[in-house]
């Protein structure tokens, strides 16, 4: 498990909320291809494992997640 800092927590979390927020206009695969391209712009680097459990958790609960729980942060 990778461990990330309070500021790259932070920047992930904004980008999960603004790719939740389109989730139901996703198809499938894309809400992973959404964080691969929005992550890099918000300055953070995500192991690939992370962006796919954070993909799959967006999915999942259709919507906004917890950036923090999903990479089991603090």
């Amino acid at each position: 498990m990778t461990h990330y800092t309070a500021e790259q927590i932070e920047a992930v979390q904004h980008v999960v909320e603004r790719v939740g927020a389109n989730w139901d206009a996703a198809t499938e695969g894309t809400v992973e291809e959404a964080l691969r391209a929005a992550l890099p712009e918000a300055g953070v680097e995500v192991d690939d494992g992370d962006v796919v459990a954070l993909a799959h958790a967006i999915e999942e609960q259709r919507g906004t997640v917890s950036a923090a729980e999903v990479l089991r942060v603090g």
